[in-house]
């Protein structure tokens, strides 16, 4: 598994592992049913605490992406997401808002932030072919 952590970000390790998880799988490089690397040796691979590791599978379990399996391992779920469309909007309106909070804070005007989201949604659909 491909995970490379910045050390040097404000967004907590645990996160960009979270979202590079998704982001493996979102581009089929993780596939459904697919096991994921022990606590320990994912955290040797990424150079992080077990409980920080450990964190990050609770993190994915919790929203339905992975399941765990006691004595078995963590493996990618094969089942669609378990959450209703009104979460989903909710979740996602949440994660737009700041998202173009920021992009006005940084003094972009909305037609370069849609631009930098139209342009990963480009490299995501690239990563899957």
């Amino acid at each position: 598994m491909k995970i490379k952590l910045n050390y040097h970000s404000s967004q907590p390790l645990y996160q960009q592992a979270v979202l590079q998880i998704k982001r493996l799988i979102v581009t089929k490089k993780l596939k459904s049913g697919e096991k994921l690397p022990s606590v320990r040796v994912l955290a040797k691979e990424l150079q992080l605490n077990p409980t920080t590791t450990n964190r990050i599978f609770t993190q994915l379990a919790k929203e339905g992406i992975v399941i765990q399996r006691p004595g078995l391992g963590v493996f990618v779920t094969d089942t669609p997401v378990p959450f209703s469309s009104e979460y989903i909007q909710k979740e996602l309106s949440r994660q737009a808002l700041s998202f173009l909070i920021e992009g006005l804070r940084f003094g972009l005007s909305y037609s370069e932030i849609t631009q930098i989201l139209d342009q990963q949604y480009q490299t995501l659909q690239q990563e899957t072919q």
